[in-house]
């Protein structure tokens, strides 16, 4: 009787293991396109000119094999039959847009693609990637490369990926076992072997992350010039942003930036021997109380002078501050969020967030340093740094896709002008990647990427949201295709296969398991 008993659970497990084996090899589905592909005339429409941040009404726009052709006054343009009409009326043109701070994932095609273009994105910087081993979890340059062939190919959805990341660079701890010892960064013959391996397999940047130390710092910046890569990303703790800037980090990630080089205290706690450790509730209010006004104005002039972009992506200390509001943590968009990160990742994140600190006058602790940072985002600009739409997309309630229109409204609430804030998202987006030859404006000769809006971005800048069409790579997607898209995402983010997916890939990830341990 227990022989039998054994057996069938035997039997039962067997099956259990076949059954996930076939659903982890059994392909996830592709992206509905219902696009229409052809060429097009844009009839009298509003052409928004990021440039110069003004509106030219009453233009008829071409596009030839995904190419602008021709932007006339309305009615000047010979009509060919071949030519699919769009009435543009009472509408306006903007370039595409760009999110230039991303992190990709071996299932972004099902997860955070048809939401990139759903919502006009049609470029990203991806800011991160693998080490010496292919990951199960996030995406490599291979992969990145592998969606960029495929656009306009059998009618794929993706977003191009501009300018290829390696995998964070923290000196050390972020490196599985068993990897090559120069991830480690131990000497500078480790920085020129690691800049030649990432210069090897195709990165344009290497990807700075918090902990590396100054030694390492310096020596991976001469490796990089030598290999002719850039650096991009965190500015580490323990570095300056003078040492920064002259060491000729392209970008710089994150809201921070400033609440700590502006801290009048910056030098001692750079000083300290783990000043990671050291970042607790005490620091912070400090960080808020103990801000030095000449300093900043000071170090915001070097920046600019120096021609480092910031990359504020507002939305990581937005969560903090409304952490504790209802309406936010319930976003109808949460559908669009696989479960893997809703509800095991920015959940528990967000109810820490909830639990914030107060000090003795009742101050809450994660707004004060959001409006901070604020403050901070319209000082530099007015300084001249130059600014960057990027999101973190995928981190806690920053919404891919969606989370570039959410970081426009941050930049405009902090105090640019709407006009400067789209041009962060277009222009000088393809300005910082050296593509504003082929992108970033509506201009004849320029790849006729382009969102046909329902208002004028320029006085609300809410209304990039109002996306009536999105012209990608010689396809429109009228409003039901991109409704399409989004259904799809809704469907997928609710998925068991996509869920068990992520759990079995991340599960498998070298690099996701380091993460998580540290």
């Amino acid at each position: 009787m227990l022989k039998k008993w054994f057996l069938s659970v035997f039997v039962i497990l067997a099956i259990l293991a076949i059954g996930l084996s076939a659903l982890l090899a059994w392909p996830l589905p592709e992206v509905p396109n219902l696009a229409r592909q052809g060429d097009f005339l844009i009839r009298n429409v509003a052409v928004v000119d990021v440039q110069s941040g003004v509106v030219h009404r009453r233009r008829d726009v071409i596009v030839v094999d995904g190419k602008i052709i021709s932007d006339n006054p309305a009615g000047t343009s010979r009509v060919d039959a071949s030519l699919v009409v769009i009435d543009g009326s009472g509408k306006y043109l903007i370039p595409g847009l760009w999110d230039m701070h991303t992190h990709s994932l071996k299932v972004s095609p099902q997860y955070m693609h048809p939401l990139f273009i759903a919502n006009g994105v049609t470029g990203v910087r991806d800011m991160s990637g693998c080490m010496s081993e292919p990951d199960s979890f996030f995406a490599c340059i291979d992969d990145r490369e592998y969606w960029n062939e495929s656009i306009g190919k059998e009618r794929r959805v993706s977003p191009r990926y501009v300018l290829q990341s390696s995998f964070q660079i923290n000196g050390g701890n972020e490196v599985p076992a068993g990897y090559p010892a120069f991830f480690k960064l131990a000497s500078a013959e480790d920085a020129s072997q690691l800049a030649a391996f990432y210069q090897r397999i195709g990165a344009d940047f290497l990807k700075i992350y918090t902990e590396l130390s100054p030694q390492a710092y310096q020596a991976l910046a001469g490796a990089a010039h030598e290999a002719g890569l850039a650096m991009a990303g965190h500015r580490p703790l323990r570095v300056s942003l003078e040492d920064a800037l002259s060491a000729g980090q392209r970008s710089i990630e994150h809201p921070r930036l400033f609440l700590l080089e502006c801290f009048r205290d910056a030098d001692a706690f750079r000083a300290l021997e783990d000043p990671l450790a050291a970042y607790d509730a005490g620091l912070r209010w400090q960080l808020v109380d103990g801000q030095d006004p000449q300093r900043c104005q000071a170090l915001m002039q070097a920046m600019a002078e120096a021609g480092t972009w910031w990359v504020p992506t507002m939305q990581v200390l937005r969560m903090g501050a409304m952490a504790g509001n209802r309406e936010f943590r319930e976003d109808q968009r949460l559908k669009y969020i696989p479960a893997f990160f809703s509800k095991l990742v920015w959940e528990p994140d967000a109810e820490r967030a909830a639990r914030q600190p107060a000090d003795a006058a009742g101050r809450e602790l994660y707004p004060a340093l959001y409006q901070m940072a604020q403050e901070h985002v319209r000082q530099a600009y007015e300084s001249g740094v130059k600014v960057l739409v990027g999101t973190d997309s995928g981190d806690t309630y920053v919404f891919p896709g969606f989370g570039v229109h959410d970081e426009l409204v941050e930049l405009v609430r902090a105090g640019m002008p709407p006009a400067a804030a789209l041009r962060g998202a277009t222009l000088d987006a393809a300005l910082f990647a050296g593509l504003e030859n082929e992108f970033g404006s509506i201009t004849v000769g320029k790849a006729g990427d382009m969102l046909l809006l329902d208002a004028n971005p320029l006085e609300d800048i809410a209304q990039t949201q109002a996306i009536s069409g999105v012209f990608y790579s010689g396809q429109y997607f009228d409003r039901s295709a991109l409704d399409e898209l989004l259904r799809f995402a809704e469907e997928q983010a609710g998925s068991y296969r996509l869920g068990l997916r992520l759990a079995w890939d991340g599960l498998n990830s070298p690099l996701l398991r380091v993460q998580l341990a540290d």
